[in-house]
């Protein structure tokens, strides 16, 4: 028992020790963080007396002072009175492409507003006509609530200080302008994808004041600046629209709300020759099976099927880049027919098969043949005996007689021995009369006929197979209603979306 206890409190001792030693090294980091940041800046409203009597009477800084020291930021200018009108204006820096698959652009502005403060006006004893405020004070001021409705992302930039300029002029009118890299949500109509145009909008909004308190107008002129940006594939119209979209919420009223709207229209040329020329090549490989002999059909079948392959997997890797909507693009109406053309080209062919083996056809197929061989008087030719017939052969009774003939002129080698060269002229003495003619020419005789008989022992040659005139027919057909159709397809649907 008396182990137990000392057991136990040992591990009480070692959890409250580990405790200790990580607080204090929490507090160690604490501070050397603190060391590294500069000491935060209080509002002259915050400060002493002393602090403040400490600044010299005739500088801008005792200016600055004088106008905060009774300013309170958490009350709007003209509280209870006339709404406040902030004039808003826009530079765009930079515009992102549109993600089709997200929805939404990111673009990088200069967000700038000025309204009236009647608190902040300048003193007569101040010579310029605007005050450049450290954008530190930005804090000490009363500023609109102004939100993006339609923002995914958004962020300030702070290197290598923070982007924010701050003006107070001489009527109290404030200048606010900040940079600002913001993602927008841009719901897309992608019916006529990829000839299609896009209306991207970006909402200003108040989050917490009324139009009763605080009411956004566009600034006279010009309000959205845009420097000539060019995206990689879209054209952005220079002609900007500008609205109003001040909305009702139930139960807290009405808040102000101004838009603007860019029009983008996306280039086809990355498609044209990534998609469309591609496909169209597909299609048309597919047509050069009806020109092929339709009994090949180790040419025929693997091009159809290369053909549907091709085109499926095309419209498989375009579907994973786009998001996947319920209604039907253009690209798929163009992707589909192609599909359709190659898997029509081995129907087709399925079809010319079926014909093709049709015991039917062959059987009237040769029967017009044989019905046209006799209209035109062809008449089958006499086999001789090495064709199978009794007949002898016209060459081979020839070299009978003419051996026949040598044979009575040289009888035997003593005959040919003879000085008698009349008849078969010099011939050497060891020659055998079974080689030599009576010529002295060597013969072959066993040769030629080995010869013979191996050129009449030959398999005869396959018969060439009978192709009904309706399988041609079809494969005739399709040669020019495939082509004609297709470019039929493509007339109707370049003329409806382009």
């Amino acid at each position: 028992m008396c182990l137990k206890m000392k057991a136990l409190k040992l591990s009480f001792l070692l959890l409250v020790l580990s405790l200790w030693i990580e607080d204090g090294s929490a507090k160690e980091k604490s501070s050397k963080k603190g060391k590294g940041k500069t000491k935060q800046q209080l509002c002259p409203s915050e400060l002493s007396s002393e602090d403040l009597a400490r600044v010299p009477a005739n500088s801008t800084s005792n200016i600055l002072n004088r106008l905060l020291l009774n300013y309170d930021p958490r009350i709007r200018p003209n509280f209870k009175g006339i709404p406040v009108d902030d004039k808003v204006n826009i530079f765009i820096n930079s515009f992102g492409s549109i993600q089709e698959t997200t929805m939404d652009y990111r673009v990088n502005i200069f967000l700038r507003q000025r309204w009236n403060d009647p608190r902040l006006r300048l003193p007569a004893d101040f010579k310029s006509d605007a005050l450049t405020v450290d954008p530190k004070m930005f804090k000490c001021l009363w500023k609109p609530d102004l939100f993006f409705a339609n923002e995914k992302n958004a962020n300030f930039h702070d290197v290598t200080q923070e982007n924010i300029l701050l003006f107070i002029y001489r009527n109290g009118d404030v200048l606010l302008s900040m940079r600002l890299s913001v993602t927008l949500s841009c719901p897309l109509d992608l019916t006529l994808f990829p000839m299609d145009t896009q209306r991207c909008k970006m909402q200003l909004e108040s989050f917490g004041y009324t139009t009763d308190d605080l009411r956004f107008i566009w600034q006279s002129g010009d309000p959205v600046q845009m420097e000539q940006i060019a995206l990689p594939q879209f054209d952005i119209k220079q002609e900007i629209e500008y609205g109003n979209c001040t909305k009702y919420y139930k139960g807290t009223g009405y808040y102000t709300c101004v838009e603007v709207i860019f029009t983008l229209r996306r280039q086809v040329g990355f498609y044209m020759m990534g998609v469309y020329a591609p496909t169209l090549l597909i299609v048309v490989l597919s047509w050069l099976s009806f020109w092929i002999n339709p009994d090949a059909s180790a040419a025929r079948v693997p091009l159809g099927i290369f053909s549907v392959l091709s085109l499926s997997s095309e419209c498989t890797s375009l579907a994973s880049e786009l998001p996947k909507v319920s209604y039907v693009k253009a690209i798929d109406i163009w992707l589909i027919t192609c599909l359709l053309f190659g898997f029509a080209s081995l129907v087709e062919y399925a079809v010319v098969q079926v014909m093709l083996n049709s015991p039917k056809r062959i059987e009237a197929e040769k029967a017009k043949m044989a019905s046209k061989e006799q209209a035109a008087g062809k008449t089958p030719a006499k086999k001789n005996t090495v064709n199978g017939t009794g007949c002898t052969p016209v060459h081979i009774s020839t070299m009978q007689v003419a051996e026949t003939r040598c044979k009575k002129v040289c009888t035997s080698k003593s005959d040919l021995r003879s000085n008698d060269f009349s008849i078969v002229g010099s011939l050497p003495r060891d020659f055998e009369l079974s080689n030599y003619d009576c010529y002295g020419k060597p013969i072959e005789v066993e040769s030629g006929l080995g010869k013979l008989q191996a050129k009449n022992n030959k398999k005869p040659s396959p018969p060439k197979p009978v192709i009904p005139s309706e399988a041609k027919r079809i494969d005739l057909y399709a040669r020019a209603v495939f082509p004609f159709t297709f470019l039929f397809f493509n007339v109707i649907y370049w003329s409806a979306y382009l």
